[in-house]
C-alpha cells in the first residue's frame, strides 16, 4: 500500500483520486449532459461522494472515544463555511440580476433555510436550496447527525443500528410514496450509498489492511451483491452497486501496493469541495463574459461549454488554495485551542473530508 501523510494526516490516494473523478465527473455532467449520453455518467459522481463519505467517517472514528457534539462541530465547521459563502454569492448574483440557474428563489427566507441545511420548497415548488447542487450537502448533514449520535454506543453495534435506521426510512419511502416532500427527501435510497460506503470503511480501515485477503473481497462482493438485489425495490442502487465496485478495486488496489502518485489528480481530489460548490458560478462568470462580449450562443457551443468546465476546475482550485485552506487552518487552530490541543479525538474528527 502506497499513502502519504500530509500534516499528520493520511491521505488514502485511492479516495483522493475518486474524489478528483467525482468532482470533473459532476461538472462535465453539467455542461455536456445534452450533447453525448456518455456524460450522463458523470451525474453518478454525487452516489460517489456519498460513499466516499460514509468510508471516511467509519474509518475514522472506529476505536475512537470521539463525543458527539464534537464530531458535530467538526463536521459542520469543516462542511459549512464554503457552502455558506457559496450560496452567498449566489444569493447576490441573483439579487442583482446576473444569469444564474442556480437561483430559484429570492426569498431570504429560504436563503436561511438553506444555509441552515433544511430542505425547502422555493417558490416554484422545488425542493432546492439556494446554491441548487447543495442538495446533496442537505444529505450529507443529516448523515452526519444521525452517524454522530451514533457515536453514543459501542463501535460493533453503530453499523447495525445504522444499517437499521437508513433501510427502515428508504423502505417508508417506497411503502407511502405520496408522503410530504419534506420527508420523501429524507427517506431516499441516497442514504444507503452512506451506509454502503460505512461498510467498506468497516472492511478496510484507515490503513486498508484490517482484515486478511480472502475476507475482505468476501464482505466486499457481499455489499456489492447486497446493493444489487436492493436494486430491484430501489433502482438508483444498481449503479451504486458498480460505484461501489469502483471505490473496492481502487482501494483493494492501494491495499496491494497499486496506487503511484499522480500530483494532478491529487491536487484535483483536495479541491473537490471547491470545484464542487463553485462549478455553478463559474459557469455563470462564463456566461455573463460572453453576454458582454454579445456572442450570442453563449454556452451552447460545444468550444464554450469546453472554456467553462476549464474555468469552474480552475475556480475550484484556486478557491481551495487562496481560501478553503488558509479558512479550514484557521478554524482547526482555533478548536484546538478552544479544546485544549491535547484532544486527539476532536483532532481525528476534523481530518475527514467529504
Amino acid at each position: 500500500m502506497q499513502s502519504s501523510i500530509r500534516q499528520g494526516r493520511r491521505i488514502i490516494l485511492s479516495l483522493q483520486y475518486l474524489r478528483a473523478l467525482a468532482a470533473v465527473g459532476v461538472v462535465l455532467f453539467h455542461q455536456f449532459q445534452n450533447v453525448s449520453p456518455i456524460f450522463i455518467l458523470g451525474k453518478y459522481g454525487v452516489g460517489l461522494f456519498f460513499i466516499i463519505s460514509g468510508i471516511i467517517m467509519v474509518s475514522l472514528t472506529e476505536g475512537r472515544a470521539i463525543k458527539p457534539l464534537n464530531f458535530f462541530i467538526d463536521r459542520l465547521t469543516r462542511v459549512a463555511p464554503m457552502y455558506w459563502i457559496a450560496t452567498f454569492i449566489t444569493f447576490i448574483l441573483g439579487c442583482v440580476g446576473i444569469y444564474s440557474p442556480s437561483i430559484y428563489s429570492h426569498g431570504i427566507g429560504h436563503f436561511i433555510l438553506s444555509c441552515l441545511f433544511i430542505p425547502s420548497l422555493n417558490e416554484h415548488g422545488n425542493m432546492m436550496p439556494t446554491l441548487f447542487i447543495g442538495w446533496t450537502l442537505n444529505y450529507e448533514m443529516f448523515f452526519y447527525l444521525v452517524f454522530g449520535a451514533l457515536l453514543l454506543i459501542q463501535g460493533r453495534y453503530r453499523l447495525i443500528v445504522l444499517a437499521m435506521i437508513f433501510l427502515s426510512l428508504a423502505l417508508c419511502g417506497v411503502i407511502f410514496p405520496q408522503a410530504p416532500d419534506l420527508v420523501h427527501f429524507y427517506t431516499s435510497p441516497y442514504l444507503l450509498e452512506f451506509l454502503a460506503g460505512c461498510c467498506l470503511g468497516a472492511i478496510f480501515g484507515l490503513d486498508l489492511m484490517k482484515l486478511r485477503a480472502w475476507p475482505t473481497v468476501a464482505l466486499i462482493a457481499a455489499v456489492i451483491i447486497a446493493m444489487a438485489g436492493l436494486g430491484f425495490v430501489f433502482p438508483l442502487l444498481w449503479t451504486g452497486a458498480a460505484t461501489v465496485l469502483l471505490v473496492a478495486t481502487f482501494m483493494w488496489a492501494e491495499r496491494r501496493g497499486y496506487a503511484p502518485s499522480f500530483p494532478l489528480a491529487l491536487m484535483l481530489g483536495n479541491a473537490s469541495y471547491s470545484i464542487y460548490l463553485f462549478q455553478q458560478i463559474a459557469f455563470d462568470a462564463t456566461q455573463t463574459a460572453l453576454r458582454l462580449l454579445h456572442y450570442r450562443p453563449g454556452l451552447h457551443t460545444i468550444p464554450t461549454r469546453c472554456v467553462a468546465v476549464l474555468l469552474a476546475i480552475l475556480t475550484g482550485i484556486a478557491v481551495y488554495r487562496f481560501i478553503e485552506t488558509p479558512l479550514t487552518k484557521t478554524i482547526r487552530r482555533a478548536l484546538d485551542v478552544s479544546r485544549g490541543a491535547s484532544n486527539s479525538s476532536s483532532k481525528t474528527a476534523a481530518t475527514a473530508r467529504i
